[in-house]
């Protein structure tokens, strides 16, 4: 028991200072003039309880220490992939900006799909640490091919993917069904939206954020969470995918 409560303390406490450091260099060493942020006590502090809680989901279980290659180099080449979408759906992000001036807040209806890259790994690999591990190094690899978030990605993807973890960690990474993809996917809506009001939207109105909060909670559920399966499930029956969990537990 002692031995769990240590690592999950150190996961938890390792991700916070990590968090805290990427925030730290994106708003004060870089800078507002590259990052478009400038470092707020309230924001610290509230991003060292997200990373606090997705790193205790991530050191919650000790089949993490159990990860083959093989699942190492799947969410790796996963990771870089959709690093690479990501990237790409930003130039959809800006076309859809005009759904901005039907109502604000619409646009966030697409955001969904910047959530997908840990949702599927944790679908395919079904290990602690899936999601969060994904998502992360997706946005490290869309920050590293040069989207214009800069070094804030690394926060958004480790929030995003931390609470997809934490929904998994709460079924003791059991299950693995479409309502559990969906509402992973609906949970990093939420922290997606927590990370850009911190550093973008603080500005908006109760009103329009409700409407942020909505379309991410859909777009979360149906970009990444169905999506994921649907993707998972294809890959699954191309044969791709015959020596992971997936294919194992069905």
């Amino acid at each position: 028991m002692k031995g769990s409560f240590n690592r999950i303390l150190a996961y938890a406490v390792g991700t916070a200072l990590f968090t805290l450091a990427v925030y730290y260099v994106a708003a004060v060493v870089r800078g507002p003039e590259k990052e478009y942020i400038a470092w707020n006590p309230v924001h610290a502090a509230v991003l060292t309880v997200l990373a606090l809680a997705a790193g205790a989901a991530w050191g919650s279980r000790k089949a993490l220490e159990g990860w083959r290659t093989l699942e190492v180099v799947v969410v790796a080449n996963l990771s870089l992939v959709f690093g690479l979408l990501f990237l790409g759906w930003g130039m959809v992000w800006n076309a859809a900006k005009p759904l901005e001036s039907l109502l604000p807040g619409l646009r966030d209806i697409l955001y969904g799909f910047w959530f997908i890259a840990g949702v599927l790994a944790a679908y395919i690999i079904r290990k602690p640490g899936a999601a969060i591990a994904a998502e992360t190094l997706a946005a490290a690899a869309e920050f590293l091919a040069g989207s214009e978030w800069g070094l804030t990605l690394l926060i958004s993807g480790l929030v995003q993917g931390g609470m997809s973890e934490i929904v998994f960690a709460a079924t003791g990474y059991r299950r693995y069904d479409l309502g559990t993809l969906m509402l992973a996917g609906a949970a990093a809506g939420v922290g997606s939206l927590v990370v850009d009001y911190l550093f973008w939207y603080s500005d908006k109105t109760l009103g329009v954020l409700a409407i942020m909060l909505v379309a991410r909670l859909i777009s979360g559920a149906v970009l990444s969470g169905w999506l994921a399966k649907a993707l998972g499930d294809a890959l699954h029956r191309a044969g791709a995918l015959g020596s992971l969990a997936i294919a194992r537990e069905g």
